[in-house]
């Protein structure tokens, strides 16, 4: 019976033992919400695409640190969503600067609706380009005169197609298509400025 507290004994000076070596960093630096972060990353994009998108960064608050990056979420107005890459370029105090940049890929895009190896139906690149400029013109203002890479797309949930408008300023702006919904007989497409 003795045995039993002393072996107990001995282990637990054997675990001071081993937290004692253990050590904690931390980051140092200011902190800011992520809420602000968000409204931050949002005015970033709403001067790229024309219209200031949904982005959540959380709750907690975030040590600004240059060359930090974190990862928010943009929600579209389709319900697609998508990570967001937020990078800390400079930070001056409370001041920082930020570099944003939006997932290519939906973390919830519906499946494809066509199985490997089917033959799916197809449009031409000008109905695309018809629709997509439809789908912007709120968020631009007006139509832009848009056209398309491909001649023909496949009507796959999912597939996307390359885009691009020139405003007019005599910018170019590319813009990614992506078939969102399709019921086998009518299509739903996302377009999204991608520069």
């Amino acid at each position: 019976m003795l045995a039993r507290p002393l072996l107990a004994t001995v282990t637990a000076a054997a675990a001071m033992l081993i937290l004692a070596g253990c050590s904690v960093t931390a980051e140092a630096g200011p902190t800011v919400s992520g809420a602000s972060v968000a409204t931050t990353a949002a005015k970033a994009l709403e001067a790229k695409v024309g219209s200031l998108p949904a982005i959540d960064c959380g709750s907690d608050d975030i040590i600004v640190v240059k060359g930090k990056k974190i990862t928010c979420e943009l929600t579209d107005t389709d319900g697609l969503t998508y990570d967001v890459a937020v990078t800390f370029t400079s930070v001056k105090g409370s001041t920082y600067n930020i570099d944003v940049k939006v997932a290519d890929t939906a973390k919830n895009a519906p499946s494809p609706t066509v199985s490997a190896g089917s033959e799916a139906p197809t449009v031409p690149g000008t109905d695309i380009a018809d629709l997509a400029a439809q789908a912007l013109t709120k968020q631009l203002g007006s139509a832009p005169d848009m056209s398309c890479a491909d001649e023909n797309v496949s009507i796959v949930v999912g597939n996307t197609a390359a885009c691009g408008f020139t405003d007019a300023a005599g910018a170019h702006h590319d813009v990614t298509v992506t078939i969102s919904e399709f019921d086998g007989s009518n299509y739903t497409i996302d377009a999204k400025v991608t520069d």
